[in-house]
C-alpha cells in the first residue's frame, strides 16, 4: 500500500509538472553597438563561389552581416545611409554619412576570404554618396587594396558596382543603389 501511494504521489506531481505553463521566453538585452570593430577571427572562404579555389578568390564580394556596419562607426554617422544589393538581393555595400558635409563618408564590404573592411569615399559629401560614390581602401600594412564603384542608371535606383584590384577588375555586379531619405 505504501508503494501504490508513493507511485500515485510520483504520478502526480510529474502531471502537475507538465501542466505547469513554460516560463516566458528570455529575451537577449539589447546593446546598441557603437564604434565597435566586430570582424571574425579567421576569414571566411565561400568555396561554391566560381574561381573560389584561386588565388584571387577575395575578388568576389560576400553579402555582410548583420554587425559589419560597426566598422565605420567612428568615421560615419552609422551604417546604412546607402546600400547596395545585387540581383540576388544580397546586400554587398553598406555606406555611412560623412560626420559632416565637408567630410567623406566609408562603406564597408566583405571580401571572400576576407574579414570586412572599411572603404573611404573619394570625395566629400552625402550627395557624393547618394548619386554613386568610388570608395576606396589603400594597401597599407599589408592590407588589400580595393576600390569599389557605384554607377547610378538613369533610373538612379538600378546600378552596376566595379570591384577593381591591383591585379584587374572584376565582373561588375548589376543590382539596386538605395539610399534614406
Amino acid at each position: 500500500m505504501i508503494l501504490r501511494t508513493a507511485i500515485l504521489a510520483t504520478s502526480l506531481v510529474a502531471l502537475a509538472a507538465c501542466d505547469k505553463p513554460a516560463d516566458a521566453p528570455v529575451e537577449a538585452a539589447a546593446t546598441k553597438a557603437e564604434n565597435v570593430a566586430v570582424a571574425p577571427t579567421e576569414a571566411k572562404l565561400d568555396i561554391t563561389l566560381p574561381g573560389a579555389n584561386s588565388e584571387y578568390a577575395y575578388a568576389e564580394l560576400l553579402e555582410l552581416q548583420a554587425d559589419d556596419g560597426t566598422l565605420i562607426a567612428d568615421s560615419t554617422k552609422g551604417a546604412g545611409l546607402c546600400t547596395f544589393a545585387d540581383e540576388g538581393g544580397r546586400v554587398l555595400l553598406t555606406v555611412g554619412a560623412p560626420p559632416q558635409d565637408d567630410k567623406a563618408g566609408a562603406g564597408v564590404v566583405r571580401p571572400n576570404g576576407k574579414p570586412a573592411m572599411a572603404l573611404f569615399a573619394q570625395a566629400d559629401g552625402t550627395d557624393y554618396i547618394v548619386n554613386g560614390p568610388t570608395l576606396e581602401r589603400k594597401a597599407i600594412d599589408g592590407g588589400l587594396a580595393l576600390t569599389v564603384a557605384v554607377t547610378l542608371a538613369d533610373d538612379k535606383k538600378s546600378a552596376t558596382m566595379a570591384v577593381k584590384l591591383p591585379e584587374g577588375e572584376r565582373d561588375p555586379y548589376i543590382g539596386t543603389w538605395s539610399c534614406k531619405g
